[in-house]
């Protein structure tokens, strides 16, 4: 029975993450949207397309907001690869 028990759990918390998972490509999305209309506004603002002072600031902005259990230096590679994403995209 413990184990029939257990597999409805995993089955329920899987679930859950698929759920999750879609959250989180919506939301990347949604952020992507974001970052390509600031890239085209750049320019008119006489910005540089790439600003390393910003990136630190947002990599500062997710180690506040953590509270585990991901290590805030985890956050920041996940982030640095969704950065460099951003650059390489084209809108």
């Amino acid at each position: 029975m413990a184990e029939e028990q257990a597999l409805k759990d995993i089955e329920s918390l899987r679930a859950d993450i698929d759920t999750i998972d879609s959250q989180i490509v919506a939301l990347l999305n949604q952020r992507a949207e974001k970052s390509l209309a600031i890239r085209a506004l750049k320019p008119n603002a006489q910005l540089a397309l790439y600003d390393p002072k910003r990136e630190e600031e947002i990599f500062e902005r997710v180690a506040h907001y953590n509270r585990g259990p991901l290590y805030s230096d985890d956050l920041r590679t996940i982030w640095e690869t969704i950065l460099r994403v951003a650059k390489e995209m084209h809108g």
